[in-house]
């Protein structure tokens, strides 16, 4: 095995997310730098901010502060000016930051503060925070908090649809052995309930592996963070140094995150050419990924998804499917095939804003369609976490079979 050379990296894509819960939905995040407060570096050339949107704006300022009965702040509705311009974008990825938000969202989390240990998801329809993944022996296995489940408040505060997802997971974040309340809904009761839990340091672990029976390896990926790729690498040498006849890569509820840890685990399996690309709004190709040498995975492999593998498991996913190096077994991905940029303002505040779309290999745009498997599988309506990888876990136990077929 190999590691992606450093030339090919897409620098400054980042995903914004703590020690031990990490919002990934929001996938592949770049982030960049813009003048402003008359600068000439940024030059307006736009038709929206005139002379009549000024003068409006004067008069519906004039009638608030003449006839609004409970008054208003200056400061706040300037600020839901900006905020009006960016969510008439009608893009659940484009956010406006405030100084206060965007200070907070860049807050050092490398040992000041910690956290729970679950992975979230915002529902792009209703706003909704959805628990995606609880990681092992994190501080949210001891309370009452599942896989499925929706955060509805953070304290005191009732989450909703217009919050942006990264903020929301700085305020679950706090110092270590502090506590943070969440009200959580669980749909299959129709109740919600309080649950509190003690932040702490929480080893992310998200690759876990095992040699199955019949010399099959099978690897469980549940992000694509910072550490992500060299456990994959490790695992795969691993397996290989085993006697490892073909590759099972479980990328059920695998919500994304870093886009050049995941080409780099592309490279470890790919003998050569594209992994993904990016296009601007014009068409332009913006970026471009390829493995880069001759090591390669020469073994059958599998790759298990369901409507939870987004973003980043979509690359490999993608990649994988593209280059007919493994069958995909489970149900149709998510369909996020975007980019956002995080671009800051002078004044201290920011905008996140989708710039770009990735395509697979074969030019395939899979925004809001999702990959659809080679062997479509879904789960007993009674399935729960628990059955992982048991008798009930019928797109694993599909898995193994494809896999048992292709080894012969």
């Amino acid at each position: 095995m190999h590691k992606l050379k450093k030339g090919i990296l897409l620098a400054g894509v980042c995903i914004i997310g703590l020690t031990g819960l990490t919002a990934c939905e929001s996938g592949n995040v770049k982030r960049g730098t813009v003048a402003d407060g008359g600068s000439t570096n940024l030059e307006y050339s736009g038709s929206v901010i005139d002379n009549n949107t000024l003068g409006k704006a004067a008069k519906i300022e004039a009638v608030i502060d003449s006839s609004f009965y409970f008054g208003a702040e200056d400061e706040a509705l300037e600020e839901g000016i900006y905020k009006g311009m960016v969510e008439a974008l009608d893009d659940p990825y484009s956010k406006y930051y405030t100084k206060e938000e965007y200070a907070k969202l860049q807050e050092d989390t490398s040992g000041e503060y910690a956290g729970i240990g679950v992975t979230v998801r915002q529902d792009t329809d209703s706003g909704a925070v959805v628990v995606v993944n609880i990681l092992p022996g994190a501080p949210a296995e001891d309370v009452d908090i599942k896989p499925g489940d929706y955060i509805t408040k953070i304290g005191d505060y009732e989450i909703t649809t217009e919050d942006d997802l990264d903020y929301l997971v700085t305020m679950i974040r706090g110092e270590v052995g502090t506590d943070v309340t969440l009200t959580v809904y669980r749909s299959s009761d129709m109740k919600t309930h309080d649950v509190t839990i003690t932040r702490r340091q929480v080893e992310n672990r998200t690759v876990e592996y095992q040699m199955l029976d019949d010399n099959i390896g099978y690897i469980r990926v549940t992000q694509f963070v910072g550490n992500t790729g060299d456990m994959f690498e490790e695992a795969l040498n691993d397996l290989d140094s085993q006697g490892m006849k073909g590759l099972i890569v479980d990328l059920r509820s695998n919500p994304g995150g870093l886009l050049n840890v995941v080409v780099s685990m592309c490279d470890d399996i790919l003998a050569s050419g594209k992994i993904v690309y990016e296009e601007d709004k014009n068409g332009k190709v913006i970026s471009s990924y390829e493995a880069t040498d001759d090591k390669f995975l020469d073994k059958p492999m599998v790759v298990i998804v369901n409507g939870e593998s987004a973003s980043a498991s979509e690359v490999f996913t993608g990649a994988m499917k593209d280059h007919g190096v493994a069958t995909i077994v489970g149900e149709n991905t998510f369909g996020k095939g975007i980019v956002q940029s995080v671009i800051p303002l002078q004044d201290g505040s920011a905008v996140k804003i989708t710039t770009a779309k990735y395509f697979t290999p074969n030019g395939n745009d899979i925004h809001k369609k999702g990959i659809a498997p080679d062997v479509e599988v879904s789960l007993p309506d009674d399935y729960t976490a628990d059955d992982y990888m048991g008798e009930k876990d019928t797109q694993f136990n599909k898995a193994v079979e494809v896999i048992k077929e292709e080894i012969k």
